[in-house]
């Protein structure tokens, strides 16, 4: 089962150290770098590294949804991480979905809880780049994981402040974009922008990453800005607080937990 690019709040808060993708051609590893710079495979593992201080990590966050330069809506929710790949997102606020929660399970199956339905529903690949609750936020993009699998990488280009990465899908990965052109900071090895693409190759989405804070052992984009090019509408996700080691159990990340407002 293939996973997918780190996007989330955190670069620093999905993505710890994996196995990195096989480029399909020589070209891909070391494309337009010279011989002190890095391969794709070490920029890869330099950003896993930084995203493998800590085993576990919970987020207090909210979300801004900004449309014509208003501020429309607003939610706040929890976002606790363990390992590589498990991720549950639940809702504190407005009270209409508190306790909605979103839950990515280490097989990188996708599951909802609605509390008005009292239902868990496994969340289909088709709709996953769909705004979710009305933001600008898909949730394939709060699924995603890590940029190290299920994805076929090579630089495009470099500066003394970034690397510019593009990403296309390996098979097996059921993303609904073609390729990804991913910005690394190299002073903060970490993702600082993506630009998403569609079938036809089109640019329909971006995310943009600001303002690095510490949050103890790491240190991630504490402000997201979430793009839709097509709409021109935009949604903001500012992480507000972040505990790190906490212990949390694997029980934690099951659809079980999804019903409970833990």
């Amino acid at each position: 089962m293939m996973r997918k690019i780190a996007l989330g709040a955190a670069s620093a808060v999905f993505a710890l150290g994996l196995i990195a993708p096989q480029p399909s051609a020589a070209g891909e590893v070391r494309a337009g770098v010279g011989k002190n710079d890095l391969s794709i495979q070490e920029i890869l593992n330099k950003v896993d590294a930084v995203l493998t201080k800590v085993k576990d990590q919970t987020y207090e966050a909210e979300l801004e949804v900004q449309r014509d330069g208003k501020v429309t809506k607003t939610l706040k929710f929890t976002v606790k991480l363990k390992g590589l790949f498990q991720k549950m997102v639940k809702f504190t606020a407005p009270g209409d979905v508190r306790d909605m929660a979103v839950l990515t399970t280490a097989d990188s199956l996708m599951y909802v809880y609605m509390p008005s339905y009292k239902r868990v529903r496994r969340v289909a690949a088709h709709v996953r780049n769909q705004g979710f609750m009305g933001t600008d936020v898909t949730p394939e993009e709060m699924a995603i994981t890590t940029m190290s699998v299920g994805w076929k990488a090579k630089i495009l280009k470099q500066d003394a402040k970034v690397w510019v990465l593009e990403l296309r899908p390996d098979t097996g990965n059921e993303t609904n974009y073609s390729k990804l052109i991913v910005t690394v900071s190299k002073a903060h090895e970490g993702v600082e922008k993506i630009d998403l693409y569609d079938s036809a190759g089109k640019l329909v989405r971006s995310q943009i990453r600001t303002e690095w804070k510490d949050f103890g052992a790491v240190s991630i984009p504490s402000v997201m800005t979430f793009k839709d090019h097509r709409t021109g509408s935009q949604t903001v996700m500012r992480f507000l607080k972040c505990t790190v080691n906490q212990g949390l159990p694997d029980s934690a990340f099951t659809t079980r937990a999804l019903t409970r407002g833990e």
